[in-house]
Order: C-alpha cells, then structure tokens, then sequence
C-alpha cells in the first residue's frame, strides 16, 4: 500500500471521537463511559492526557451505534 492508498483507507474506515459521539448519539460523559467499560475500544490509540489520539473503526461504532440504540428502546419501552 503506498501512502495515498493508506490516506484513502484511513478517511473511510476511521472516525475520530467527535465522528463517532455523532454516529453513537452519545454525549461526550456516556461515550467516554463507553471506552472506560470496554464497550467500544479504539482502533488506534496513541500518546497521553492532552496529546492522546484515539481513532475508532467506522464498523465497530456503527455496530455499537445499534446496540446504543437497542438499548434506549428497550428503556423507553421499560418506563
């Protein structure tokens, strides 16, 4: 893979936080919680405190996306 290649594959395929919080719904509390619990890591994940990177593949947030989702359902159906 030369580097545009690799450029090309990281527009479609990495979300940043702020990407993924839109595509989760989640406010920035609920989707930090999300990483602390494990229940969406990050793909990439580089430095620390103020200079950390953390990238998320697309695929993995729009699959947690649904289980978000499914689970706000399932709270208003419960309330």
């Amino acid at each position: 893979m030369n580097s545009e290649q690799i450029k090309k594959w990281v527009d479609e395929n990495l979300l940043t936080k702020q990407e993924a919080m839109e595509i989760t719904q989640q406010s920035l509390t609920s989707f930090n919680q999300s990483i602390e619990a494990g229940r969406l890591v990050p793909f990439y994940d580089h430095g620390v405190d103020r200079s950390r990177v953390r990238l998320y593949l697309k695929s993995d947030v729009e699959a947690y996306a649904k289980q978000v989702a499914e689970r706000r359902k399932n709270l208003k159906k419960n309330n």
